[in-house]
């Protein structure tokens, strides 16, 4: 069974001897690149002498790291011997990593790479457990999860608040409304592209026209609207008795209001 350690492959900063200026963000690319393992092999030989993989890549701020798969007899003559450098070739416009190598001369490229055109740069086995490290990187993107989602109800609160003031929803579906927003993230096809189920929720309460603007009352009857019939009036003087008519018709315009 292959044993996973960590490596330092190396970092951002000047290389004045290979005529290179390398960014975080190049690391990045490098990272965001990275779909397959990449053999490792010995002294970057042409017999391709393959003892493991690398099998994945992660950034640290200016620095660039790897998990590397390695036999198990492999790694046991390596720490026997003391070796843990590791050069790293990488396309000049360091957007692609070319090979990974174990050697004992980290600084000396071999001249097939610099024939092919490649850049090597030198690093380092760290020989630590990967599982210590992993569990910090799990650490990290939860935070980072976490973080973002704070982000985005934030922004769903403040888009919900709009909706409202507009009139474009009713506090009555304000909760249904939130779930769309941060739950609805499954794509589907729509008018020709893809969106995902909360874009589609947005587009159609933006594209709704006003409800009820909140506040509002209503009418209040006209005099001439307010006249009652000969049995109204007679039904309303039993209750009312001898208090004036336009009392009474005061009352009766302050419960309609209400």
């Amino acid at each position: 069974m292959e044993v996973e350690r960590e490596a330092k492959l190396f970092e951002a900063g000047s290389y004045p001897d290979k005529g290179l200026e390398v960014s975080e963000e190049q690391l990045q690319s490098l990272v965001d690149g990275f779909t397959s393992p990449v053999p490792l092999v010995v002294e970057h030989l042409s017999e391709r002498w393959q003892i493991g993989q690398l099998k994945a890549l992660w950034r640290r701020g200016k620095e660039l790291f790897g998990r590397l798969s390695l036999l198990p007899e492999a790694e046991a003559l390596l720490k026997r011997l003391g070796i843990r450098g590791i050069s790293v070739a990488v396309t000049p416009d360091v957007k692609r990593l070319v090979e990974v190598s174990v050697t004992a001369t980290p600084r000396v490229a071999d001249a097939r790479l610099l024939s092919a055109g490649a850049v090597a740069f030198s690093g380092e086995i760290l020989w630590t457990e990967v599982g210590a490290m992993e569990q910090e990187i799990e650490a990290l993107r939860q935070r980072a999860e976490a973080a973002e989602f704070a982000l985005r109800e934030r922004q769903v609160e403040e888009r919900l608040q709009r909706w409202l003031q507009q009139g474009k929803l009713t506090p009555a579906v304000r909760e249904m409304a939130r779930t769309l927003l941060l739950q609805g993230t499954q794509v589907v096809t729509f008018a020709g592209g893809n969106a995902s189920v909360a874009e589609i929720f947005a587009r159609l309460v933006e594209a709704l026209p006003p409800v009820i603007l909140f506040g509002e009352r209503a009418p209040v009857p006209s005099e001439a609207e307010s006249e009652l019939s000969a049995e109204e009036e007679a039904f309303l003087r039993k209750h009312w008795g001898d208090l004036p008519w336009e009392r009474i018709r005061e009352h009766l315009s302050r419960g309609r209001r209400r």
